[in-house]
């Protein structure tokens, strides 16, 4: 094969977009060589597996969060809401990686500036100690979990919803099943209500 100068950016870069149509057992050293025209071994010069790789790719998504965040948003909760929503919206973006994220245990610098990021908004906006813990691991919780769980079986997650919707033999439930477009714009939505909900309740009486 062609010899090539590559950096870890290169692997990481073609790694997650190769996520984004096919599974995370799909993604190996040899395939990733190959869309890099490079001999698998390529790899290894820069990352020990394919974990370390997904360590990786998993802080480079993160780093999309913290960059879609405006400096300019200084309000506690205002911050907190726009780094959730962000998250949500990179996660869908990279579904796979969104799944690979719970068992993650490798080194990731942006998912530790995010978590700080959190901890200082939401003592800034008053709270501290175990109420501070457990309001951050609340927001976290929420937003990872039903985010994980919105994307299970993705990209066909809200067609099989729509037909779960459909075996309740409910006619609220019945009307929205005939859209896929429905049973998905009411899935963001309920995200955003139950997101705000949590958070006046984590951040109400401090308003």
């Amino acid at each position: 094969m062609t010899r090539k100068t590559l950096s870890q950016s290169d692997f990481i870069e073609t790694g997650t977009a190769y996520l984004r149509d096919h599974t995370l057992s799909e993604l190996t050293m040899r395939v990733l060589g190959d869309l890099l025209g490079v001999d698998a071994t390529a790899c290894y010069r820069h990352f020990t597996g394919k974990t370390e790789l997904l360590t990786a790719m998993l802080d480079n998504m993160l780093g999309q969060v913290l960059e879609a965040v405006p400096e300019v948003i200084t309000d506690p909760r205002e911050r907190l809401e726009a780094q959730c929503m962000a998250m949500r919206r990179v996660m869908h973006e990279n579904p796979q990686l969104a799944a690979a994220m719970a068992a993650s245990e490798g080194q990731m610098p942006n998912a530790l500036e995010m978590s700080r990021r959190s901890i200082a908004a939401l003592r800034s906006a008053g709270l501290d100690g175990d109420e501070l813990v457990r309001a951050y691991q609340m927001i976290e919780s929420y937003v990872m979990g039903a985010t994980q769980f919105d994307l299970i079986a993705a990209p066909h997650n809200m067609e099989i919803r729509a037909a779960r919707y459909g075996a309740f033999d409910d006619p609220a439930f019945t009307g929205v099943a005939r859209s896929v477009r429905s049973v998905d714009g009411l899935t963001e939505e309920a995200f955003v209500s139950g997101l705000r909900t949590l958070l006046d309740d984590v951040l109400g009486v401090r308003r």
